[in-house]
């Protein structure tokens, strides 16, 4: 599987971690640490060196769980543009991974 997809496919477990979390952690506590944990420390690792507004539309997008409209409206940017950070995420991560890959 290509890097970009398996972003993408993190990237929907996180959204979807975060959606629910509070719930998570709480089945968590019962069943002990699961795997989701660990993508959500490595993406959040990764973000810490990225640009503000990539920080930013990350957070909205993925631990805040808003659509890409309402990030267009909240930060006054078109919806196409949030659409390209959001391709710019992808490829960013991509990097990422493939760095610690080769460390």
């Amino acid at each position: 599987m290509k890097t970009e997809e398996i972003v993408k496919r993190d990237l929907r477990e996180l959204k979807y971690y975060y959606s629910r979390k509070s719930n998570m952690d709480e089945l968590i506590k019962t069943t002990g640490t699961a795997e989701i944990l660990s993508k959500v420390q490595k993406y959040n690792n990764y973000i810490l060196a990225a640009s503000a507004k990539m920080y930013d539309v990350y957070g909205c997008l993925y631990i805040q769980n808003k659509t890409q409209k309402s990030v267009a409206m909240e930060l006054g940017y078109t919806q196409e543009y949030v659409r390209r950070i959001q391709k710019k995420l992808i490829t960013y991560f991509s990097e990422c991974i493939d760095k610690n890959q080769e460390a």
